[in-house]
């Protein structure tokens, strides 16, 4: 049976797809008896996939004809032989970007420090950080000008 990262990585959509494609129904009962039955499984599937390490993502554009140049984000896995391919709204929502990684390498991306803030707002704001040191800038030929008005001042 094979499932996307999504239905992988989230419990109930795990037990959805195991239902929907094997016809039983799948119940942990170590997970389920948790106060949060989806950190708990995480942990389980931190036992049973490769972790991943570290990772690097870098921009690469492409040109669509409608829209015209339009990013994408490469994830370098260590290990992973091609890199994996994100939408570029994907690397915003940390767990749209497990799901990915997941589905794209077989490997799992957890941050723990993300994953024990329950604000959501602060939650978002830590995961902003992390990506600022894992996201590199567009080569020079791609990026944008130093005129532009939102590009990354340096600290005075």
């Amino acid at each position: 049976m094979a499932v996307s990262g999504a239905d992988l990585l989230y419990y109930h959509q795990f037990q959805i797809a195991v239902l929907a494609l094997a016809g039983e129904l799948f119940a942990d009962a170590g997970v389920d008896s948790q106060a949060d039955p989806q950190a708990a499984w995480l942990e389980r599937l931190s036992g049973l996939l490769p972790a991943v390490e570290s990772l690097e993502l870098h921009p690469i554009s492409t040109f669509d004809h409608e829209r015209g140049r339009v990013f994408h984000i490469e994830a370098r896995v260590p290990g992973s032989p091609e890199p994996a391919r994100l939408e570029a709204p994907t690397v915003f929502q940390y767990q749209e970007l497990q799901a990915i990684l997941a589905h794209q390498t077989g490997c799992l991306y957890r941050d723990r420090a993300v994953e024990s803030i329950a604000d959501a707002g602060e939650r978002q704001r830590v995961w902003m950080n992390v990506l600022g040191s894992s996201l590199d800038r567009p080569d020079e030929d791609e990026a944008m000008t130093a005129a532009w008005p939102w590009r990354p001042q340096p600290a005075p």
